[in-house]
């Protein structure tokens, strides 16, 4: 005789269930506790049946029905299949989230314009938004801080030394937001492809954030400037030359494009000759270009020359620009100047308010005369066939570092760029002068973040933020990594893999010379009251070009900056001189800037104002063996000193003297002028 096994009890009908179908109601019964399981987890559950854990674990995976689990259902619930059924619906519905979201009702026509507004320009401010729908600032933050609430909308502190010193509030639209949007047009996917929001946008945006928001400044200004004063569309570019594309109501077309110090000259004059190969449907009407520095706008307004393509195209300098409004006259036109030997004078001449009337009557005048011209499409800008998929837009901007960092940080990150291997004494000094134990809080963020490196006292940046910096600027990021990456060869781990540091680290009592020199001229221009530094560049960011005749010649100064004394602003060249100290040597140093000046260039590269070319030296003794020889420097503005003056007085103290014939009495630089 076999073993008999006791099979699980099945509750016996209750009074409750009177007239139901027993096994129908057993099986609504257990649905509704697997959906409630899965909905909220086996503890809640438990606790919300008032079973154990034990209990509800045995009715669920061991079968055993017992009378605890039911009866709970039957009691809290309902008591007939129907009732069952429908909680368990309910749950089912929060579960696969089917339940509409009641942040997701009907908007009111001025919240759905407000949040399609910035669907259109995620990221900017609320200042920014206000000049691009014509909505005031007061009455759109208004209705942002309502979508916030019904968490459509998010917002993040965003830190930019270019843009201020005070952090600025840059909106999005949440995925809730994406949703909503697209419930008030074509749906959600036609937002996803026809708007700058689904996840791979956010990508990009995050990780140009810093010139995103230069751009969407020059935005504002041009709206600003728009003579009809209505709504202006702003479109990203994910790829080309342009980076930035306002439309106005008129049909006029403006492409913007930044240079960033990370964005080589030659990498500019591709975007920019690239420009004529676009079909005309792809081409704005007017191009503006924008530089980080003033040596950068010089090159584009000589690569710019030709009459026949570039009339519609101005160049202005990042800094000069940002700091007015749009009546500033910070603008230099293009296309004059072909051919010219002296070129023409690098001067700005006109604004943004004078710019957008004289585009509107050639735009008025060109389609008279060509009817059928096509005009850009910026609904062309966003490719239905490119990957599309739902954004996390808060998880992906906490991540990004443009948001993370702050604006010291930034700022440390753009000097190690462009001043590597440099100390922390130096780098105090680019800061502006501030203590070394801030430098070391800066630091220590950055490594966090591994940003930095340290290589025997001497400051680089890591991989990682440089593929940061070029991102920013849309760089290649695999040239920038060949030039400037620190990381050793296996073979050799006493050399630098990038040219340009293995350059600078070939020779480092010149580089550590020139270093100094910017890190003390920025210190005490910080400290006086009467001074101001502008475009300090480094080296690989000074180098001039020029013509004479038709031989094609350059310069390579050490650093090149502008400074500025009450008003007056001069520019200068360094050359932190270490061999031409001998008479054979210095001839030949001085020969190729006698030819540049002599050229008739110099001044016009300058504003009209000949550079003064300093001469640094390591001991008093080589700047007497200069002074002995250099005599013939007619037409020169050449200035010297040497370390052991400079340390006395500074750099901006009485430390300078012209060569002979001039008087050797030393003075300050701004006396010289």
């Amino acid at each position: 005789m076999g073993m008999q096994t006791k099979q699980p009890a099945t509750p016996a009908p209750t009074q409750h269930a009177a007239g139901e179908n027993w096994e129908a109601l057993h099986d609504a019964i257990r649905d509704y506790v697997d959906a409630h399981q899965r909905r909220h987890g086996q503890k809640r559950t438990a606790e919300s049946l008032g079973v154990s854990r034990h209990t509800l674990w045995r009715y669920l995976e061991k079968g055993h029905a017992g009378r605890a689990v039911p009866a709970a259902v039957l009691n809290s619930v309902g008591k007939s299949v129907k009732d069952i059924e429908t909680a368990t619906l309910e749950i089912i519905i929060d579960l696969e989230g089917l339940r509409p979201d009641p942040a997701l009702r009907t908007l009111r026509r001025s919240l759905e314009d407000a949040l399609l507004l910035l669907c259109a320009a995620p990221l900017a401010t609320v200042d920014e938004l206000a000049r691009f729908g014509r909505v005031p600032a007061s009455t759109l933050r208004e209705r942002l801080d309502k979508l916030a609430k019904r968490g459509l909308v998010d917002a993040v502190s965003h830190h930019l030394g270019a843009l201020g010193s005070r952090p600025q509030r840059r909106y999005f639209p949440t995925d809730k937001g994406v949703a909503a949007a697209g419930a008030a047009t074509q749906g959600r996917q036609h937002m996803l492809t026809a708007y700058p929001l689904s996840r791979q946008w956010f990508r990009l945006l995050a990780e140009r954030l810093d010139a995103v928001a230069v751009l969407y400044r020059v935005a504002a200004k041009i709206a600003d400037a728009d003579p009809k004063q209505d709504d202006v569309r702003v479109d990203h570019y994910r790829h080309g030359p342009y980076d930035l594309l306002v439309t106005l109501s008129g049909g006029l077309t403006i492409g913007v494009i930044r240079q960033g110090p990370m964005l080589p000259t030659s990498n500019l004059r591709y975007r920019l000759r690239s420009i004529e190969h676009l079909p005309t449907s792809q081409r704005p009407f007017l191009t503006l270009v924008v530089t980080h520095a003033d040596q950068a706008t010089r090159r584009a307004i000589r690569a710019l020359g030709d009459p026949s393509e570039r009339r519609r195209t101005f160049v202005a300098t990042e800094g000069e620009l940002l700091a007015g409004d749009h009546t500033g006259i910070v603008w230099q036109q293009c296309g004059y100047g072909l051919g010219l030997d002296p070129p023409v004078e690098i001067s700005p001449e006109t604004s943004l308010a004078a710019i957008l009337p004289w585009a509107d009557g050639l735009l008025e005048s060109s389609h008279r005369s060509r009817h059928d011209e096509p005009r850009p499409d910026a609904d062309a800008l966003y490719f239905s066939r490119v990957q599309a998929t739902m954004p996390e837009p808060t998880q992906q901007l906490a991540s990004c570092l443009p948001v993370q960092l702050t604006r010291a940080e930034k700022d440390a990150l753009d000097l190690l760029a462009a001043w590597p291997l440099c100390t922390r004494e130096q780098l105090a000094g680019l800061m502006g002068g501030v203590t070394l134990r801030r430098v070391n809080q800066v630091l220590r963020s950055l490594r966090q973040h591994d940003l930095v490196q340290e290589d025997d006292t001497l400051l680089m940046l890591t991989d990682r933020g440089l593929t940061c910096l070029a991102r920013r600027d849309r760089a290649a990021v695999g040239l920038t990594l060949d030039r400037w990456t620190a990381q050793p060869p296996i073979a050799n781990s006493k050399v630098y893999i990038g040219t340009a540091v293995r350059a600078l680290a070939a020779q480092p009592r010149h580089h550590a010379g020139v270093t100094n020199f910017a890190s003390t001229l920025t210190a005490e221009v910080a400290r006086s009251r009467h001074h101001d530094l502008f475009d300090l560049l480094p080296t690989h960011r000074s180098s001039i070009g020029y013509r004479r005749g038709r031989i094609n010649y350059m310069i390579h100064p050490d650093a090149s900056f502008t400074l500025e004394y009450k008003g007056k602003w001069h520019p200068f060249l360094l050359e932190f001189e270490r061999r031409a100290t001998t008479p054979k040597r210095i001839p030949q140093r001085l020969a190729s800037y006698r030819r540049y000046f002599t050229s008739g260039w110099a001044e016009r590269d300058h504003g009209g104002r000949k550079p003064g070319v300093l001469f640094v030296f390591e001991t008093p003794e080589s700047e007497t063996a200069f002074l002995d020889v250099a005599d013939a420097t007619e037409g020169l503005d050449v200035i010297t000193a040497n370390a052991e003056v400079l340390g006395e007085h500074g750099i901006l103290g009485e430390a300078w003297t012209f060569p002979p014939p001039n008087s050797l009495d030393r003075a300050p630089l701004a006396g010289l002028y």
